[in-house]
């Protein structure tokens, strides 16, 4: 049986790899990798002390994954490995951890997000923490930690201690900077640009994983899968309030949004700066046997990775900050037009709940999704601006429920009406909401799902809520 590689396992492999190239005089290969997997129980000392994994669950699980296949990983381990020593892990002696192995590093990030959520003296604040919240991950998307091994201790009191200095120059800082700022800004697009002071305490914390980066003491690595040798590498800092006025100045331009009745997703094309090809893939992404939202994916066209993830409630919060409200109340309006009835409403955010589509495999009510399927072709056809048919919508569902497959049916209703709500608000020939805002929307899309922050974009405000901090990706 063919092996598949978990999270935890690509994690533990490319910790693994990294501390065996720190050994050898030269390139970890996959069959110097295959053979330290395959004997990882008597693992070299050398090895074993700069490497930190779950050895009693490795041990097999890398001994599997040697003999069942997905060799693959195990060559961008090697690759990985390899390009990061010259320029990143040459100089010293280093300690790899799978990142929680540094339980303080995202652990700290998390209590100060609660202070703060807690002080928060903005209600809007209030909000986009209970909703957004930003997770661990887009703060920090670091897979594995490289810490110098003559400094691991300190590094560890340092992020387990952290305590943010009131009164702190980097207020002050921001107070200064955020000045020049709005005077730089022509007319009145610096009337409302806004640094929330509330966030002193994080940026004080980003600094200091900045600082450890950058005197490479500390490293976050984000890994993506690595095609070749030459790996893909980029240093993603943290920039003060500097990241504010890239994210200000950051030109969206959507061009196209494709509805395709052959597959169940929605997709949005813009050009970001002028560079073509990056896109939105809006679909579902829980498991086989689940139904749940459907969640959109940053992508470039021509590029085998994907670069984060927006979920349906962080949407709905960027949408109706960005002025774009309206969208909610079309939809909404257009659902009742058609079905003469309301349907339940999601908790977390303001597309149609997934809950409705979940309900109709229920033993018993396969009826239910027969009686709403008229409605439901009408409103993807009014999605999708007539270009997925009725026709189409009803033909695919009722082959499924012939073949007695209610769940398929249920799935396929649930894609296509959450995929085709997110691309109708950003599509400019549906005209439901000004360009300017769905570009804005766009615009804070991508900082989030690039794990660059959490900008909310109006008129004349820019809002930074959340930055995240340093870290090194390599692969994709």
């Amino acid at each position: 049986m063919a092996f598949t590689a978990t999270t935890a396992d690509k994690e533990s492999l490319q910790t693994l790899a990294c501390a065996v190239r720190q050994t050898l005089p030269g390139d970890i290969t996959p069959d110097i990798l295959s053979e330290k997997m395959e004997t990882l129980r008597d693992l070299d000392v050398n090895i074993k002390r700069h490497c930190f994994i779950d050895y009693s669950a490795m041990e097999k699980r890398f001994s599997n994954w040697v003999t069942g296949g997905a060799e693959d990983w195990i060559e961008s381990s090697c690759y990985i490995a390899n390009k990061a020593h010259g320029p990143f892990f040459k100089q010293a002696t280093y300690n790899f951890y799978r990142q929680d192995f540094v339980p303080d590093f995202k652990g700290t990030y998390n209590k100060i997000k609660g202070r703060i959520k807690q002080k928060a003296s903005r209600q809007m604040l209030k909000k986009m923490y209970s909703v957004v919240g930003m997770s661990e991950d887009k703060w920090n998307p670091a897979d594995i930690i490289a810490i110098k091994n003559s400094q691991a201790s300190n590094v560890f009191n340092q992020l387990k201690n952290f305590k943010a200095t009131k009164n702190n120059k980097m207020s002050q800082d921001v107070e200064v900077e955020n000045r020049k700022l709005k005077a730089g800004m022509p007319g009145d697009s610096a009337k409302n640009i806004q640094m929330m002071q509330d966030l002193d305490e994080m940026y004080e914390y980003n600094q200091l994983i900045d600082d450890l980066f950058k005197d490479k003491t500390c490293m976050g690595v984000s890994l993506k899968k690595a095609l070749s040798p030459s790996v893909k590498t980029a240093i993603l800092r943290h920039k003060k309030v500097k990241g504010m006025k890239e994210a200000l100045n950051m030109k969206i331009e959507v061009t196209e949004v494709k509805y395709l009745e052959s597959n169940q997703k929605c997709l949005v094309y813009f050009n970001l700066a002028d560079k073509k090809g990056h896109y939105l893939d809006i679909r579902g992404f829980e498991s086989s046997k689940k139904i749940a939202d459907i969640q959109v994916q940053l992508s470039k066209t021509g590029s085998s990775a994907a670069h984060g993830k927006v979920t349906l409630p962080v949407i709905t919060l960027i949408t109706k900050k960005s002025l774009g409200g309206r969208a909610f109340i079309k939809m909404k309006s257009e659902r009742a037009k058609i079905f003469k009835k309301t349907f339940q409403k999601s908790g977390i955010h303001s597309f149609t709940d997934w809950k409705i589509f979940d309900a109709y495999t229920k033993k018993g009510v396969e009826q239910l999704l027969l009686d709403d399927l008229q409605g439901w072709s009408k409103y993807i056809n009014f999605l999708s601006n007539k270009k997925h048919t009725t026709k189409h919508v009803i033909e695919t569902v009722m082959d499924m429920v012939d073949k007695k497959q209610i769940f398929k049916a249920a799935k396929f209703l649930k894609h296509k009406v959450q995929s085709y709500e997110v691309g109708y608000m950003l599509d400019n020939d549906q005209k439901v909401i000004k360009e300017h805002v769905q570009n804005n929307i766009i615009k804070s899309m991508v900082a989030y799902a690039g794990s660059k922050g959490m900008f909310i974009f109006t008129n004349n405000t820019a809002v930074a809520f959340m930055t995240s901090s340093t870290y090194l990706k390599m692969g994709g």
